[in-house]
């Protein structure tokens, strides 16, 4: 998962209710900062007082629905602060920042 790709919430959490997201819902990554092991996940659901959400997403509660054909390439091109060591992305499990480093050690366990 990294930047542009659509993703399926795949658990409920009160946090996330609370920004009207529920399991089930198709957002897209929209920024992959990751700080706090989450990624800022946009979504088109128009409510009362916004046309869309912007909520962040634990990794863990995350399935890749479409890839959004980013490149590492583009992804640095694309972004605001071209630092290969703070834009991530997640493969087979790990959270790996654009040179490579992981930032867990277990695969799936996104706090190790």
């Amino acid at each position: 998962m990294k930047i542009y790709d659509k993703v399926k919430v795949i658990n409920n959490k009160d946090v996330y209710n609370l920004n009207n997201i529920y399991k089930g819902d198709v957002g897209t990554i929209w920024f992959a900062e990751i700080r706090s092991g989450a990624f800022a996940v946009y979504f088109e659901k128009p409510t009362a007082k916004v046309d869309f959400t912007l909520c962040n997403i634990d990794i863990a509660d995350l399935k890749l629905v479409e890839d959004g054909g980013m490149t590492d390439k583009d992804i640095l091109e694309d972004l605001p602060s071209p630092d290969p060591r703070w834009w991530c992305k997640v493969e087979n499990g790990y959270i790996l920042n654009l040179l490579g480093e992981k930032k867990n050690k277990i695969p799936y366990d996104y706090n190790s």
